[in-house]
């Protein structure tokens, strides 16, 4: 037993929430704690990365692909999905964060009413970002826009113009309110509330608005595109003059959570190629998400004039390995390349008398996947080469959320819309003039009988692919089921007008006491 005289217990509690937030150093700890929850869409495991690339004409399933039935449209989808929870659950705790410190930014005691303002303003671009990647997804939402104090056990549904209304309303405040620039990077800005509400105007058919905003960012916040479109992907090059609001990570694992795994997804089985095994600058193979025969195509069709293939795919592999090495190769040789178009025969028995060679006809019979879909070219937007070894799970690199060069296509997009031809065509070809090769770049500029609204997907498949939007961009232009049942060839049998939103999780409806009355969406 233990006597009072050696042991003195001592109750240790986390400030009291109701002083704590009233003062400076509270209030921006509880602004702090809203940016948290937008690392949940990029976490290991089961994240709701399937929602964002399956279902498209961009991508399928690579050989450790799970929850597969978010690209076969087929009856996985389905309430108790556990994706769609994990998208759900993490995105209402970041609300529930957002609007307690809206809630309390009257009660906060330390700081000027500008400063609150600039604070709270951060709280009201987050809470609507997530209620936009929610709505797109979900349709009508529960609209909770109060801190929540007590256990509540009900729950109604607003409409989807009432949640964008939200939204809209949430932006214009924080287009007010937040600073051109922040002391730390990744706090968002005015050029990031001009940005999403650009996109979301777009989403609303509401051109004008959308042009307008857009062109805000371009013109009036000293923001330009790289030069060079790689530089992107440059892990040593995470703040830059095209990133409007990246969202942060940390080389530090007690501040990381649990990390950025989109580094693993993309990365095909280069390990059991002769010649090579694991290596942290070629990232941890992890082949779940690879491109369809469409996207390769359309990768590949212009690569002598473009460059965003070469600058954000790896295709050649070098040798790393001695217990492996053929007999004509030697540590530092090219291993293998993975090309995703044809190479003739005869290059082909050249080439492999140095290293082993792949090409598109390894990958696909005409449109149809064959093989294991273990090995393919590389997509590298997320490649992660500073994590701590090479099987770790959790990535440090910060993901790009919103860029310059949307802008510009959401300005062109409007524009063409609008029937302003000229000023569609002159955004479109500031993006291909940066994209071209040197002294490519008049190849590379498109004329105004070009435009439509497939050459605008298309182009922002070639600048934007795997940046997390070809989902919602194909549902806002009404191409979703058109393309899946054109590009996808899993997919093209199943879809059907009710996937144009995802089920309501149930682990959400079994816990209202009101659940016979929460409307579940149609079809599901």
């Amino acid at each position: 037993g233990c006597s009072t005289d050696i042991l003195d217990e001592e109750k240790i509690v986390s400030p009291p929430v109701n002083s704590y937030f009233k003062t400076e150093k509270g209030y921006k700890d509880l602004v702090n704690s809203n940016y948290t929850f937008t690392r949940s869409r990029f976490a290991g495991g089961n994240n709701f990365a399937p929602l964002v690339f399956f279902g498209t004409d961009l991508w399928t399933n690579g050989s450790d692909g799970t929850f597969i039935e978010f690209n076969a449209y087929n009856s996985g989808i389905q309430p108790a999905n556990p994706v769609l929870w994990n998208l759900w659950s993490p995105f209402y705790q970041g609300i529930a964060a957002c609007n307690t410190a809206i809630s309390r930014a009257g009660e906060v005691e330390e700081m000027t009413q500008s400063e609150v303002n600039q604070k709270v303003a951060e709280s009201y671009f987050l809470r609507a970002w997530y209620y936009h990647i929610l709505v797109m997804h979900f349709g009508g939402l529960p609209l909770i826009t109060e801190e929540v104090t007590e256990v509540v056990t009900t729950a109604t549904r607003a409409s989807e113009a009432e949640v964008y209304a939200q939204i809209v309303s949430d932006l214009v405040f924080a287009e007010q309110n937040l600073p051109e620039t922040q002391d730390e990077f990744g706090r968002v800005t005015k050029a990031a509330a001009q940005a999403l509400l650009a996109r979301v105007y777009l989403t609303l058919g509401q051109n004008d608005k959308a042009a307008e905003f857009a062109e805000k960012v371009i013109n009036d916040h000293g923001l330009a595109l790289l030069d060079d479109y790689s530089r992107l992907w440059d892990v040593d090059n995470r703040e830059n003059s095209e990133v409007i609001w990246s969202i942060q990570f940390s080389q530090d694992q007690r501040l990381n959570g649990s990390g950025n795994a989109y580094f693993l997804y993309f990365t095909p089985r280069y390990d059991l190629q002769p010649g090579m095994t694991r290596a942290l600058e070629n990232d941890r193979p992890w082949p779940r998400f690879v491109a369809t025969r469409y996207y390769f195509d359309l990768l590949a069709s212009n690569r002598e004039n473009d460059s965003r293939f070469a600058k954000s795919w790896k295709t050649a592999w070098i040798a790393n390995n001695e217990s492996t090495l053929p007999a004509n190769m030697q540590i530092g040789d090219t291993a293998f390349i993975y090309v995703p178009w044809d190479v003739p025969d005869d290059e082909e028995a050249v080439l492999e008398q140095k290293y082993g060679v792949f090409d598109i006809n390894d990958l696909y019979d005409g449109e149809n996947p064959t093989g294991s879909r273990e090995l393919f070219p590389h997509m590298r937007k997320y490649k992660d080469p500073l994590r701590p070894s090479i099987n770790s799970g959790v990535g440090t690199k910060n993901v790009i959320e919103i860029r310059l060069a949307e802008m510009y296509l959401i300005a062109a997009e409007a524009y063409m819309k609008l029937g302003n031809l000229p000023e569609a065509v002159e955004h479109i070809n500031t993006i291909r003039h940066r994209a071209a090769w040197p002294g490519k770049e008049t190849a590379m500029e498109i004329t105004e009988d070009q435009l439509d609204i497939d050459f605008i997907l298309d182009e922002r498949a070639l600048e934007l692919g795997a940046e997390r939007l070809r989902w919602a961009d194909l549902k806002r232009t009404g191409k979703l089921i058109e393309r899946v049942q054109l590009y996808n060839t899993l997919g093209r049998g199943n879809i059907e007008q009710k996937h144009l939103l995802r089920p309501i999780p149930s682990n959400m409806i079994d816990r209202l006491t009101n659940r016979d009355d929460f409307e579940q969406n149609p079809g599901y």
